[in-house]
């Protein structure tokens, strides 16, 4: 029984201190927060209908991809790639925009 508890406490703390593997964080309210992105990605002028996914690790926010039907304007493009970064205070470079099908 000991060895057992043994061998899964050794393993557990393995994976966490020896592996150099970034895994994503889940924090409470990650999907609320996606939801509200794309809530005021919305009132954009041309956005249309936009979805959200943050991809986020210990060291922060590392991207977020917008599918939204007004992603071929150039303009539009630029307004969702400045409002993702300011609202999350991420790098714009890190934003990935797409058009909804």
């Amino acid at each position: 029984m000991f060895f057992a508890v043994g061998t899964i406490l050794a393993i557990a703390v393995w994976q966490v201190f020896f592996t150099n593997e970034e895994k994503p964080v889940s924090s409470v309210g990650a999907g609320e927060l996606e939801q509200e992105l794309a809530l005021l990605l919305n009132e954009i002028d041309g956005v249309g209908d936009a979805s959200v996914m943050i991809y986020e690790t210990q060291e922060g926010v590392q991207s977020v991809v917008v599918v939204c039907d007004g992603a071929n304007d150039l303009q539009v493009n630029m307004d969702v790639r400045e409002a993702v970064a300011a609202a999350l205070g991420t790098n714009e470079k890190s934003v990935k925009i797409y058009l909804r099908k």
